[in-house]
């Protein structure tokens, strides 16, 4: 028997894989699916600091942005005000949210409708 080189790429006869024996029976795992609604949740959720009144407060990303799109919809900004009924009617569509009272000022006062009851309306 010719003596064996250990080395590089060459380990002891008695380490070495045996034949028959897988060397990984699960395998190699599979990938999992990156889901987008995740990640961006947990990057509205995570939280950031800014300055309200001389004061640095924390709060989450979403929170921040919304609070920027009331400011703006305050100064004018009609898309940001827009924007912030287009979110609030999808949280009443999805139940998060209570009633909500908007008043327009300068419009017509609102009407009053009596309905008589054996009539129906």
């Amino acid at each position: 028997m010719s003596e064996y080189e250990i080395g590089y790429g060459k380990p002891p006869r008695h380490s070495q894989f045996k034949k028959g024996v897988c060397a990984n029976p699960s395998g190699r795992p599979k990938r999992r699916d990156i889901e987008i609604g995740n990640i961006v949740g947990s990057f509205l959720s995570a939280e950031a600091q800014y300055r309200e009144k001389g004061r640095t407060r924390k709060t989450s990303r979403l929170e921040l942005a919304i609070k920027r799109h009331v400011a703006a919809a305050l100064n004018g900004d009609v898309g940001s005000a827009a924007m912030l009924l287009k979110m609030r009617a999808q949280a009443i569509r999805l139940g998060d949210v209570g009633p909500m009272i908007i008043r327009i000022e300068g419009a017509l006062p609102p009407m009053r409708y009596e309905v008589d009851a054996e009539q129906g309306p």
